[in-house]
């Protein structure tokens, strides 16, 4: 059993204030007619000036939204098929509760994942092959039939069909699940996630050679559960959070994890001592750029400064709204845009911020 940190020992860590909220921020909120939370967005189905929002609505169905007008200064609702809530978008793909979502044809597509008899799947990644743009790779977890445990599952789109790409039961804890993927170069894909047992929660890195899976040696700080929760490829990092083993969701620090692309090795970057935690990352002009919400409610995001490689990362100032970033994306006019679920009097609405420095 986890040892309970005690109410004193979460206190006593030393936490930065986020800078003030500002109206002259360069994050400021967009009108987007739609009802629910926006989980997932991203650009590029055809055209990399255009960014698609995912949703779900109040009654758990999808919903999403795309840029129109000359800036992609508006957004106006699209038709996609119900794939429940959209856990990832990345280029023409979207991995949902209940399947993917892949533009074909200038039209969202549902295709259904790979299953095993007994177990529930569910993608929380997918990525797009870089040496084949027909093809994709997934991750996420599925259940362990006739035990309490999941664990984490791989999957390809070899042009027409999703397949299972099992990875050795030794590699994982009992408990485990995939949050992220890379496909690399030379048919090499690594798959980020997390392991649970007793210890706590710790990251993980699997290697995929084209036949045979590995595991990567990773960092880890006793005492403190690691979650991971994004990454992107043209950032090769990975975001999540950490916090003392048992703390509460108020004690949750960001982390980031750069991805060191000759080792596979993971790096540990320097991030603010704020109350926050991060779930999702991208790049602003090759400028690693990520979002998230601080344990007071209300959306946080940092931006790497300096020297790339020394990783130090600076909060950037707000708007003074409550809710959560929780997907990024950006585009080359130029915008960054992060949604997530605003909150207020009148219950949960949409939430999309802008970002154009």
């Amino acid at each position: 059993m986890r040892k309970r940190i005690s109410l004193l020992m979460a206190l006593a860590v030393a936490v930065v204030p986020v800078p003030a909220s500002a109206s002259d921020s360069s994050w400021q909120p967009q009108s987007a007619a739609a009802r629910g939370t926006f989980t997932a967005v991203t650009t590029g189905s055809d055209d990399a000036s255009t960014a698609w929002a995912f949703g779900i609505g109040p009654h758990g169905r999808s919903f999403a939204v795309r840029t129109t007008g000359q800036f992609a200064e508006e957004w106006m609702p699209a038709a996609v098929p119900d794939v429940g809530r959209v856990h990832h978008a990345a280029g023409r793909w979207a991995a949902g509760e209940r399947g993917a979502l892949r533009w074909v044809d200038g039209a969202w597509r549902r295709v259904p994942f790979a299953g095993r008899p007994g177990a529930v799947t569910t993608v929380r990644a997918v990525e797009v092959d870089p040496l084949d743009g027909e093809r994709a790779w997934a991750a996420g977890v599925e259940t362990v039939p006739g035990t309490p445990w999941r664990r984490g599952v791989v999957q390809r789109w070899d042009g027409s069909h999703w397949q299972a790409v099992p990875v050795p039961t030794g590699l994982l804890d009992a408990s485990s699940e995939l949050t992220a993927v890379l496909p690399w170069v030379a048919g090499e894909v690594l798959a980020f996630g997390v392991d649970h047992d007793r210890s706590g929660d710790r990251v993980l890195v699997l290697r995929y050679d084209g036949r045979t899976w590995t595991r990567v040696p990773t960092p880890h700080r006793p005492g403190h559960d690691e979650h991971v929760a994004g990454y992107a490829p043209a950032s090769a990092r990975l975001v999540g959070w950490t916090a003392p083993v048992g703390a509460p969701p108020s004690a949750r620090r960001p982390l980031v994890y750069r991805v060191n692309p000759e080792t596979r090795e993971l790096v540990r970057e320097r991030t603010p001592a704020v109350a926050a935690e991060l779930t999702a990352v991208t790049t602003e002009y090759g400028t690693p750029l990520a979002v998230g919400h601080t344990a007071a409610g209300r959306p946080f995001a940092m931006h790497l400064t300096g020297d790339p490689e020394e990783g130090l990362w600076a909060a950037d100032a707000m708007p003074d709204i409550r809710g959560k970033l929780l997907a990024v994306s950006g585009i080359l006019v130029p915008n960054i845009w992060a949604v997530g679920v605003a909150s207020g009097p009148a219950g949960d609405r949409p939430l999309v911020l802008r970002n154009s420095p």
